[in-house]
């Protein structure tokens, strides 16, 4: 049962000891990892509390990450496309190729996201 109303000091200072919260708590990246996926997964790690990812996170979070960092690739991409290239059939099946694999991204990393339960 729940005890209503404020925490003694003693309540206080027993969690504090049961479960102190230290950077090192918090689930590290793996060190072969990108700088673009380390600032994606240290941005997501550094957002929640240092208990709710785990190590059975790893690999979920893992891709999610890939997802993310390939997104804004492709982002990079359909940002930089001449309007020029559009006229000609191939560069309006390139462009319409980029757009399908951004979504693609996109989703797969929505579904990861959903899957790790940091969606808000």
């Amino acid at each position: 049962m729940v005890q209503r109303g404020r925490k003694s000091a003693a309540q206080l200072a027993v969690a504090a000891q049961v479960a102190p919260v230290t950077s090192a708590s918090r689930l590290m990246p793996s060190a072969q990892r990108s700088d673009a996926k380390q600032v994606v997964w240290a941005r997501l790690v550094n957002d929640h509390a240092a208990a709710a990812l785990t190590e059975t996170h790893r690999d979920r979070l893992d891709l999610y990450c890939q997802h993310v960092v390939t997104a804004q690739v492709l982002d990079d991409e359909i940002k930089g496309f001449d309007r020029e290239w559009l006229r000609d059939d191939d560069g309006l099946k390139r462009y319409d190729r980029l757009l399908a694999m951004h979504e693609g991204e996109v989703r797969s990393a929505s579904s990861l996201a959903t899957r790790l339960r940091i969606t808000r």
